[in-house]
């Protein structure tokens, strides 16, 4: 399962929200020191999301995620980056891909307007992910400040057959909260799903939750409180995600 770390943008500092409320910003710092420190400890894929841009429906951090990409991949040449928020226009897609980004993270738009994230994938095939970000079982969008009626399940089905090379599940209620993550939420989308990329979101505090969510056989982990906090530690994750030897 791959370690995924999140930096999330507001201001030009890099915040964590508890439950995706802008009126608690917490474990602040600079963006690019953040990225760059965690890249060179070995962490595989950031993900990092323009909050503001969620929030507006349109990027409004380009420059500064531009140069935490920069400094991240200075650290890390090597280090895989996915960017989120406010990409609700296939101009705005290609902009973020355009600068060298590997994936471009789609939410609202791809909730919203259907076709949308069909166009993106076919358009760039395997660089096009899309976020489904829950609040009480239900989506939630433009930057959580609203709630979808739609079933979850279908919208996902919808996701991943409009071509989302992954579909990332995100507990808005676990967010920030270092309470760990919804097991049985994540199980059930990987029983409706049993081939596609999912990624899990929210609540993930400690190795032991890595390990749960391997377990339920995701295929990646978004943390970004634990980190930010020190609660968990880089290298203590990467090892426990490391393929265990067989017994003698």
């Amino acid at each position: 399962m791959e370690l995924i770390a999140a930096i999330d943008l507001l201001g030009g500092r890099s915040v964590r929200l508890r439950q995706g409320d802008f009126a608690q910003p917490m474990a602040s710092g600079d963006p690019s020191v953040r990225a760059a420190t965690w890249a060179a400890a070995g962490v595989p894929r950031l993900h990092l999301v323009d909050l503001e841009g969620a929030r507006a429906g349109m990027p409004r951090a380009v420059a500064a995620l531009a140069a935490v990409v920069m400094a991240a991949r200075a650290a890390a040449p090597l280090v895989k980056v996915q960017i989120a928020g406010g990409l609700r226009t296939e101009a705005t897609v290609g902009a973020v891909l355009d600068a060298g980004v590997d994936a471009a993270v789609l939410g609202t738009a791809a909730l919203e307007r259907p076709g949308f994230l069909a166009a993106c994938a076919g358009r760039w095939p395997g660089r096009v992910l899309a976020a489904l970000d829950l609040r009480d079982g239900r989506p939630a969008v433009s930057g959580w400040l609203r709630s979808r009626d739609d079933d979850a399940l279908e919208v996902a089905g919808r996701l991943l057959a409009e071509g989302a090379a992954a579909l990332i599940v995100t507990d808005t209620r676990r967010d920030g909260t270092l309470t760990g993550p919804n097991l049985a939420l994540l199980a059930s989308f990987r029983n409706a799903f049993p081939v596609a990329r999912l990624v899990a979101a929210g609540g993930v505090r400690s190795t032991g939750d890595l390990l749960d969510l391997e377990r339920t056989g995701l295929d990646g982990a978004i943390v970004g409180m634990a980190l930010a906090t020190g609660a968990l530690r880089i290298p203590d994750a990467l090892a426990a995600l490391l393929p265990q030897a067989a017994p003698a």
